[in-house]
């Protein structure tokens, strides 16, 4: 009997196909059990979350603090997803029943053997009724096979259920709860709910309720559960998608927020120098005034001593006269006496000293200032208002241009923040930066000049404060037919409203100030700036280094700009086509007076051997997660910095075994596995040596042809480049040991210092050649950039994804970043003057736009912040 209950109630009763069927599976024995006991479920009682349990835990979970009441009519918080269900007076008993649940319930419980439930005797079931869901033994099975009132009830034998395949159902019937006795048959429409025949003489009266028989009603409902499931699955997989952005969004506001982190940062470290100034300023003044009043009082101090020591020495001597001499001598005396006398005391210095020195400090007007100039942040709903603000002031304007500037044409569209109309491409955040004199932009297109075949109109949908909307200002014709800008990051805000601060200091406004003088857009073209205000703006623009070519020939007068890695050029603004039409080539770029300043954001390391110090390091790279990897030269180790400057870890023995190190000089990083290639001494003049990224030693790389590696690159193939400075030649091994190629470059430079790479271009450093010779991957050269008293004694190179390259020197005892176009041309220059430095060695930009070198005299990394690099 035994074996009969584990078929009939095993996989075979225990399951209902797709539809109406009890499954026995893994997930439904897990169903079985109550997540709150952790035991079989007993009186399964169904939330309106779905999620079933006991009846008596639900009934504990609203049991009050004091354990000893039920908060009925309260809802009760579901366990696993947090959902409140509402229950009434009659506790969890009023919750519906979980009968799929209970049905296979009941049916595991008879484990022993399966009774007769349709009679008293108990005997052993042999059949089950599946209309009157009851099990049969054989005296109830022979009544439902000659009894009248069984008849068409459907009787199968434990024989049949046993050696059938179909997964036959077993379901109890379901009383009214209302009417002992009686099941529910049928379906009321209205009220949505099960009836039994009593209930369609009451409460659901025919005529006034619609009811079918549960057997008609179940396709339709069946149909609407289907239709549910399918539009969950559709809402279902909606939200997986709309998570996905979420977790997209989550990750832009992380970025979003370290950059405003970096940007509040810079602040306080540009506030901070400021305030380092000023207060060398007023220590200065300070000790000024100090000399002054010190060299006055030393002065009355010598002064006094001396008119002390002669009247005592002239009382002295009237004293002896009185005491020793007679009436003549005093007679020839006295006048002489006398004389000395009303000199000295009309002589005599002041003794009141009236000295002051204090230094008066507002602190609380320098907290208000502070306050209003330190920063604002700006979330979505400041940029919807600005947006709001920008689009009204462009209509106004707009209309004010059409009235007054007939001759040129100005576009009335309005601004599309989403979608392009036409040829209309959206330029987002571009500006000119609000310094005194250039407002509103007067006059700044060409006299006579409509709109410019081919040039529509430029939608400005986000302007800063204090920045002009370019496409609204008087006299500018409509630009279009343009590339789509990228909009101005907030280290670019950050940038113009510096920039603009630093204008209205050089210009300050005079009284009675007339309008600035008006600038043409062939002057602006030209470069012919000759109004003070146009050629600051322009200037400021020009050092902004957006990477945004600006009618075709990188950016203001031919001056670009250094993005980081990852940041592409912008596309031109005017075909060369149409600049040619407009314009002359720009003249050669003169090279400014004056470096913008870098600084510090922040610089570690110190002479020593312990951790986070140095001896003289010669050498560093960044890593994949930008980690700062120095090559500890006299300490015989490599040292692993977190991009912050925060120490992970050193590795390396002193020796010259393979596996250690012996005065380390130059390390790479492999990108695709994060191996360390580590050049050092070794027993030959250089060594070469492979790491693994946790700082095991992998194998030795045999480079005798090497006398001294100055650079040190890995290309994106994996291929490990080292130039050597003594007989320049740069060697191309692959990372087993095999020398693939090499090439002699000591006919166009004397002598290497450092090498980067970008695609198939070779950049060299020649130390002594002030300068950086290109050359291709097989070694043809190609070019050279720098020159003496721009580029001297480089030490350092580094090419962003943008294109920039940027040579690095010390000459002075500055730290100096030149940065060129790739084709030679100089875009701007860089100095630190606020550190001195020795031999700085490498230069490598990170992704942020930070300016990372080695000052091996000093034993410290420098990582700088340039200030318009975004």
């Amino acid at each position: 009997m035994e074996d009969m209950n584990g078929e009939l109630y095993g996989d075979g009763l225990l399951s209902l196909g797709d539809e109406g069927s009890l499954e026995s599976t893994d997930s439904g024995k897990q169903e079985q059990n109550c997540n709150i006991c952790d035991n079989k479920l007993c009186s399964p009682r169904v939330l309106s979350c779905l999620h079933v349990f006991c009846e008596a835990c639900i009934d504990k979970l609203m049991v009050n603090e004091a354990g000893d009441s039920l908060k009925y009519d309260l809802a009760v918080e579901c366990p696993i997803c947090k959902q409140e269900t509402k229950i009434s007076g009659g506790g969890a008993a009023s919750l519906p029943s979980d009968y799929l649940i209970t049905n296979i319930l009941d049916v595991s419980a008879m484990d022993q053997s399966v009774v007769c439930t349709c009679c008293k005797s108990k005997e052993p079931a042999v059949a089950r009724c599946t209309d009157c869901s009851h099990f049969l033994c054989s005296n109830c099975n022979s009544a439902h096979e000659f009894m009248r009132c069984f008849e068409n009830h459907r009787v199968v034998p434990f024989d049949a259920l046993r050696s059938s395949k179909e997964k036959a159902a077993v379901h109890k019937p379901i009383f009214c709860t209302r009417h002992v006795g009686e099941s529910l048959k049928f379906y009321c429409c209205e009220c949505d709910v099960g009836a039994c025949s009593e209930c369609l003489t009451v409460d659901h009266k025919v005529g006034e309720h619609r009811c079918e028989r549960i057997v008609d009603a179940e396709p339709n409902l069946r149909l609407e559960l289907r239709n549910l499931i399918m539009e969950g699955n559709a809402r279902a997989t909606a939200a997986g998608g709309a998570s996905a952005r979420l977790d997209d969004a989550l990750g832009d506001l992380q970025r979003q927020r370290d950059e405003a982190e970096g940007i509040i940062n810079e602040a306080f470290q540009a506030y901070k120098d400021a305030l380092e100034r000023r207060r060398e300023k007023a220590l200065e003044e300070l000790e000024r005034l100090h000399k002054e009043r010190e060299l006055k009082v030393m002065d009355l101090f010598d002064r006094v001593d001396k008119t002390v020591q002669r009247i005592d020495c002239a009382c002295k001597f009237a004293a002896r006269l009185l005491r020793r001499g007679d009436g003549t001598e005093i007679v020839m005396l006295k006048k002489t006496v006398a004389s000395q006398f009303t000199r000295l005391l009309e002589g005599a210095p002041e003794f009141d000293v009236d000295y002051s020195l204090e230094f008066v400090t507002k602190i609380d007007k320098f907290d208000t200032i502070t306050e209003e100039t330190f920063g604002v942040f700006r979330t979505e709903a400041t940029k919807a208002e600005e947006r709001k603000r920008a689009s009204e002031s462009s209509a106004i304007v707009s209309i004010t241009s059409n009235s007054h500037s007939p001759a040129v044409s100005v576009t009335n569209a309005p601004v599309f923040d989403d979608y392009p109309l036409g040829n209309v491409r959206r330029v987002t955040g571009v500006g000119i930066v609000g310094v005194p004199g250039v407002g509103s932009v007067p006059n700044m297109g060409v006299p006579g000049v409509g709109s410019v075949p081919g040039v529509g109109a430029v939608a400005n949908s986000s302007v800063m404060p204090g920045v002009v909307n370019v496409n609204s200002a008087p006299g500018v014709g409509p630009v279009a037919g343009v590339g789509g800008v990228p909009a101005l990051p907030s280290m670019v805000e950050y940038n113009l409203q510096q920039l603009a601060s630093i204008a209205e200091k050089d210009v300050p406004p005079t009284p009675h100030a007339s309008p600035a003088s008006s600038f043409t857009l062939a002057e602006l073209l030209a470069g012919d700036l000759n109004s003070p205000q146009a050629y600051n703006n322009l200037q400021a623009l020009a050092k902004l280094g957006l990477n945004t070519e600006v009618n075709g020939f990188g950016g203001v007068g031919g001056i670009g700009g250094v993005g980081p890695r990852g940041v592409s050029p912008g596309r031109p603004l005017l075909t060369a086509a149409e600049e040619a039409a407009l314009v002359a080539p720009p003249a050669p770029l003169v090279r400014a007076t004056k470096a913008t300043p870098m600084h510090i954001r922040f610089k570690f390391g110190q002479l020593g051997g312990g951790k986070g110090q140095f001896n003289s390091p010669h050498g560093f790279c960044l890593g994949n997660d930008e980690d700062i990897i120095v090559a500890d030269t006299n300490n015989h180790r490599i040292t692993v910095f977190d991009k912050s400057g925060n120490h992970k870890f050193n590795f390396g023995v002193a020796g010259k075994e393979e596996g250690q190190l012996w005065y380390p000089r130059k390390v790479a990083v492999v990108r695709a596995t994060g191996k360390f290639v580590v050049c050092d001494r070794g027993n030959e003049r250089s060594r070469m040596q492979i790491f693994t990224k946790n700082g095991h030693f992998l194998k030795k790389i045999a480079v005798r042809f090497i006398d001294i590696v100055a650079g040190l690159a890995v290309t994106a193939e994996g291929l490990i480049v080292a130039v050597d400075s003594v007989t320049p030649t740069v060697f191309i091994l692959s990372e087993e040991g095999d020398l693939m190629s090499w090439f002699d470059c000591s006919e166009c430079m004397r002598e290497p210092s450092d090498i980067a790479i970008s695609g198939k271009e070779f950049y060299v450093c020649d130390f002594k050649g002030h300068c950086v010779v290109v050359f291709d991957d097989e070694g043809r050269f190609l070019r050279r950039i720098g020159c003496e008293n721009v580029t001297n004694f480089p030490n350092g190179i580094d090419v962003s994804d943008a294109g920039d390259v940027l040579i690095g020197d010390s000459h002075g005892n500055k730290f100096h970043v030149a940065v060129f176009s790739r084709d030679g041309v100089l875009v701007t220059e860089f100095e630190c003057p606020y550190v001195k430095v020795s031999r700085c060695c490498g230069l490598k930009i990170t992704s942020e736009g930070y300016i990372v070198t080695l000052a091996k005299n000093n034993h410290h990394v420098l990582v700088l912040n340039t200030l318009y690099i975004v």
